[in-house]
């Protein structure tokens, strides 16, 4: 048996033995009082048709048989009349008539000496008081079979929630030591999830989600070790060159102007390792939340103007061009200037590196309901969409973008910090086109 089935047994029958309780407790103390309560209330009834019969001269047997009274009493002018006949007069005479009729209150219980309990309620008019008395025998009993009926309901509803409690349990607990060997095994590196939960409720909903996890940290996992693999490729070309290089300045191989040259290659390599670090750590710094915008107001037209002659020389090597569609009316919008020319250049950059000889890269800038749309567009051979899902994650990249693929994942950390939207379209050989959309700053 389950630790959660043992709970479940220990909570259910807690439950019930509390209400149990509570039942036995509130029936003793209300349950009581209201049927006192009824009795007086018959007893009431029946003294005032006794009453009446006193005045009319009638008979009091029937009244007194049909409220099932004990006895019934006339008081006029002191004097004690027994209503319901000599032969329950000398009944109850032992102790009836050393009661003090006069100063009886209206509603009451007394005990006799053999021990009974009686109630009694007086009934007073002109023609004088009514006192009726009955057995209360009848509460005592009905009280005892409430009490009988309550046990034996709380002692079945208790048997009862054992195999109750233990079948639930059974069902709740399978499930759930699935989804625990299915999570033990993530923990292996294990993302393949064999669980079939098909409960209807909350389990299956956390399976469902288990799955979905799984398959996350799966992908998270092969980046990684991409970008284990990456980032040994990257850093193990630069150090193979200024190993070699040094090796040779060290052994004497180079003559003063190949040494020259050496040292040159070494400086640009230390250069490209700084530059990896760099980005490294830039990436760290503003996904750890770090990092703080300097926001300024910025011309739309002004900045994208920037960019002009940003990659001139490249352009000109690829037979290509850049062309800027500025808006109809400059705007504004508020941003960190550094970050977002970044940003844009990171877009650029990808384009002239991955266009081809698509001839034409736009720079845009449109008006939208979001606010003011900048882009990048191509007509490059596009991005495939299994790409596409991943494209902004860190260390992600395609099979023919090099490097470590940090560049987008720095601009979508930047962007998320200006809290502006943004996104990719691509098709495979139609072009693809980066944007953000900022909004529009009013004055």
């Amino acid at each position: 048996m389950g630790k959660l089935t043992k709970r479940l047994i220990k909570y259910f029958t807690g439950l019930i033995a509390v209400v149990g309780l509570t039942c036995i407790i509130l029936s003793s103390v209300f349950l009581s009082v209201i049927y006192t309560n009824i009795q007086y209330g018959d007893m009431k009834e029946a003294a005032g048709k006794l009453y009446k019969a006193a005045e009319e001269g009638g008979q009091y047997s029937s009244t007194i048989s049909d409220y099932q009274l004990s006895n019934a009493f006339l008081i006029e002018d002191g004097r004690v009349t027994n209503l319901a006949g000599t032969g329950m007069m000398m009944g109850m005479s032992g102790y009836m008539l050393n009661l003090d009729f006069d100063n009886l209150r209206e509603k009451g219980r007394f005990e006799t000496l053999r021990g009974g309990e009686f109630l009694y309620y007086r009934y007073s008019g002109a023609a004088g008081d009514i006192v009726v008395v009955q057995n209360n025998r009848f509460s005592t009993n009905y009280m005892l079979y409430t009490y009988i009926i309550l046990g034996v309901i709380f002692a079945t509803a208790l048997i009862l929630s054992i195999p109750v409690s233990a079948y639930l349990g059974k069902r709740i607990t399978e499930p759930v030591i699935e989804l625990q060997k299915a999570s033990m095994e993530i923990t292996k590196g294990k993302f393949e999830m064999d669980v079939n939960v098909d409960t209807g409720d909350e389990i299956e909903d956390l399976a469902k989600s288990l799955k979905t996890m799984a398959g996350s940290l799966e992908q998270k996992f092969i980046m990684q070790r991409d970008f284990i693999a990456n980032v040994s490729h990257d850093f193990k070309t630069p150090l193979s060159v200024i190993r070699g290089y040094s090796e040779a300045i060290h052994d004497g191989l180079a003559d003063d102007k190949t040494r020259e040259r050496y040292t040159g290659e070494i400086l640009s390599e230390v250069d490209r390792l700084n530059f990896l670090v760099t980005e490294l750590l830039e990436l760290s710094k503003l996904q750890s939340g770090k990092e703080d915008l300097n926001m300024e107001r910025l011309s739309v037209n002004g900045f994208l103007g920037s960019f002009t002659s940003a990659f001139e020389l490249q352009l000109e090597k690829k037979s290509m061009k850049l062309g800027i569609n500025l808006l109809d009316e400059d705007a504004q919008i508020l941003a960190d200037r550094k970050y977002l020319h970044r940003i844009v250049y990171n877009f650029l950059e990808n384009a002239v590196k991955f266009c081809g000889d698509c001839g034409v890269i736009s720079l845009n800038a449109s008006r939208t309901e979001e606010g003011i749309r900048i882009s990048v567009k191509d007509n490059g051979p596009g991005i495939a969409p299994a790409y596409l899902e991943h494209i902004w994650e860190r260390y992600y990249k395609g099979a023919r973008s090099g490097g470590m693929g940090l560049g987008l994942a720095i601009s979508s950390e930047l962007l998320k910090l200006h809290g502006f939207s943004y996104g990719v379209e691509s098709s495979l050989g139609k072009g693809s086109e980066f944007y953000f959309t900022a909004p529009e700053h009013k004055s």
